[in-house]
């Protein structure tokens, strides 16, 4: 393994694993906090709410990905969009005054900033599905 590679895989292992931190504190928290209630409870804000994690991961799987030469587009692309779509939701409940509670959460508004987020946290899990898959492909040689 030459040095390029691997300062490639160890940038895809951290980027994966920073990435993976806010989902499966999302994921712990649910389980505990669900056995404890009795029904369905998630936190699905948190890794919106611990983006310095997932942009850290999304910065260090961008060099890995240059560094090896491997799904670049993808990995620029889809911490794009992650990041758009929370910039996004944030201005418009702060233009809509979702936020400050000026208007109650409910209607379109409502869906469409939680639709957001939900969507970005998919992306976060993409994104750490790619960044598995970029350290395997680094580690393999493939």
């Amino acid at each position: 393994m030459t040095d390029h590679q691997r300062a490639a895989f160890v940038c895809a292992v951290t980027g994966s694993v920073l990435l993976w931190i806010p989902i499966g504190l999302m994921i712990v928290t649910a389980i505990i906090g669900s056995i404890s209630a009795g029904r369905l409870l998630m936190d699905y804000f948190m890794p919106a709410e611990l983006f310095f994690l997932v942009l850290a991961g999304w910065i260090l799987l961008v060099v890995g990905s240059v560094l090896s030469q491997r799904t670049r587009i993808p990995v620029v692309i889809i911490g794009l969009v992650a990041f758009g779509l929370l910039i996004g939701c944030q201005l418009i409940a702060v233009m809509s005054g979702l936020s400050s509670g000026a208007i109650p959460a409910e209607g379109f508004i409502w869906y469409l900033v939680l639709g957001m987020l939900i969507l970005y946290d998919v992306l976060v899990i993409v994104l750490g599905i790619v960044g598995i898959r970029l350290s395997h492909a680094v580690k393999t040689g493939e």
